[in-house]
C-alpha cells in the first residue's frame, strides 16, 4: 500500500528532469491519525530517474537497496539513512503542528514531501523540496544553478529567523553537494538500466463518438518506450492542433517499466468531408528520426455515417425493392407458358 502512495505522487509530482539530465529524489510520507488499516507511519522511496533503487526502514532506521544482492557500502547506507532520520523528524514535528494550528481531530493525516537534485548535461542543476499536507500544498524551496534560494511558504512559519538562516545554509553546502555526489554515484552503478533506450510503438486509432453526428474520434497512441521523455503532437496541415481540442497527453507508466501517452481530437461529420490533412508526430530518444503517421480523416461509409442518411438509404433500397418486385409480378402471367387442362389433352 505504500508504494501505491508513492506511485501516486511520483505521477503528479513536478519531475524537472528532461532530456540529457538526471535526478536523484527522496519520496516521503508520514502518516498520523486514526485509520483502520495499519499504515507504517513513515516510508521513504530512494529513486534514481524514474527508478527505484531502495527504501528506508524507519523501524531499523536503515536504508534497504531494492534488490538483497545489491552491494551499500557503510558509509553510503549510513549517508542516507541520515538524510532519511532527519526527514522523519522534521515532518513530525511539523505535521503535529499543522493537525494544530488547523484545528484538525480526528481521522488520518498525511503529510508528503519531494526532495531531488538534478545534474544537467554532467553539470549540477538544481534542488527543490516540496510538501502538501492532506493534499494540499505548502511549502516550496528551490535552490539553482547560480546559487539563488527560492522559498514559498503557504503554511505559517514556525522557526525563529536565526532556524531558518541556518536551514538555507545546511541546503545550500550540505545537501546539495551531498545530493549531487549520490546522484553520479548511482549514475555510474545503473549506467545499464539509466542509458537503455527503447523506441515508441505507435498506432493511430479512429472511433465512432456519436451516430446521430457522425463525430469520429482520432487517437494517437505511443505505448512502450523508455526513457519517459516523448514529444508527441497532433498536426493539422502542417499546424498543431489547437490544445483546446486535444485530451489526454498525461504520461502513464506500464507494468513492465516504460511508458504511454495517448492524445486525442473529435472531428465533426463536416470538417472529416473537408480537404485537411492529420498528422501524428513523435520524437524520442529511441528514435533515429521524427515519426510521422498521416491519418486519413474522412468517414469509413460502413462505420461513419450519420443515422439519417442511414435511415435514407435503408429506405430507398426498400422502395426500389418494391418498385421492382410490382413490375416484375405484373409481367409475370404475360411471360408464362400456357399449359392446356387435362381434358384438352389430345388422346393418343
Amino acid at each position: 500500500m505504500c508504494y501505491f502512495i508513492f506511485a501516486v505522487c511520483l505521477l503528479s509530482a513536478p519531475v524537472f528532469s528532461e532530456s540529457g539530465s538526471h535526478s536523484l529524489w527522496v519520496f516521503a510520507t508520514f502518516l498520523t491519525g486514526d485509520s483502520s488499516v495499519p499504515f507504517p507511519e513513515f516510508t521513504a522511496i530512494i529513486m534514481l530517474d524514474d527508478i527505484v533503487i531502495g527504501h528506508y526502514n524507519a523501524d531499523k532506521r536503515s536504508f534497504v537497496p531494492v534488490t538483497a544482492q545489491e552491494s551499500v557500502n557503510v558509509t553510503e547506507q549510513m549517508t542516507i539513512s541520515t538524510v532519511c532520520k532527519g526527514i522523519h523528524e522534521g515532518m513530525k514535528t511539523k505535521a503535529y503542528y499543522l493537525i494544530d494550528h488547523l484545528n484538525y481531530t480526528r481521522g488520518l493525516h498525511v503529510q508528503q514531501r519531494l526532495v531531488g537534485c538534478e545534474l544537467l548535461h554532467d553539470e549540477p542543476g538544481q534542488m527543490m523540496t516540496l510538501e502538501a499536507f492532506n493534499g494540499e500544498s505548502g511549502f516550496e524551496r528551490h535552490y539553482n544553478v547560480q546559487g539563488d534560494q527560492h522559498t514559498h511558504w503557504k503554511w505559517p512559519v514556525i522557526k525563529s529567523r536565526a532556524q531558518l538562516e541556518y536551514d538555507a545554509w545546511l541546503y545550500a553546502h550540505f545537501y546539495r553537494p551531498l545530493c549531487i555526489s549520490q546522484l553520479r554515484k548511482y549514475l555510474k552503478k545503473e549506467k545499464k538500466r539509466v542509458m537503455a533506450r527503447v523506441k515508441p510503438r505507435v498506432r493511430v486509432i479512429k472511433r465512432l463518438v456519436s451516430s446521430e453526428t457522425g463525430v469520429v474520434q482520432m487517437t494517437c497512441l505511443a505505448t512502450g518506450f523508455y526513457p519517459r521523455h516523448i514529444n508527441l503532437t497532433l498536426l493539422q496541415d502542417g499546424q498543431p492542433v489547437n490544445e483546446e481540442r486535444v485530451t489526454g497527453g498525461e504520461l502513464l507508466p506500464n507494468a513492465d517499466g516504460t511508458y504511454q501517452m495517448r492524445k486525442s481530437v473529435e472531428l465533426s461529420f463536416k470538417e472529416q468531408r473537408e480537404r485537411h490533412t492529420y498528422t501524428c508526430t513523435v520524437t524520442h530518444l529511441g528514435l533515429d528520426n521524427k515519426l510521422d503517421i498521416s491519418i486519413e480523416p474522412g468517414p469509413d461509409p460502413g462505420i461513419v455515417v450519420p443515422s439519417v442518411l442511414l435511415l435514407l438509404c435503408v429506405f430507398g433500397a426498400l422502395a426500389a425493392f418494391k418498385i421492382w418486385r410490382k413490375r416484375y409480378t405484373g409481367t409475370q402471367p404475360e411471360q408464362a407458358s400456357y399449359i392446356p387442362a387435362a381434358s384438352e389433352q389430345p388422346q393418343m
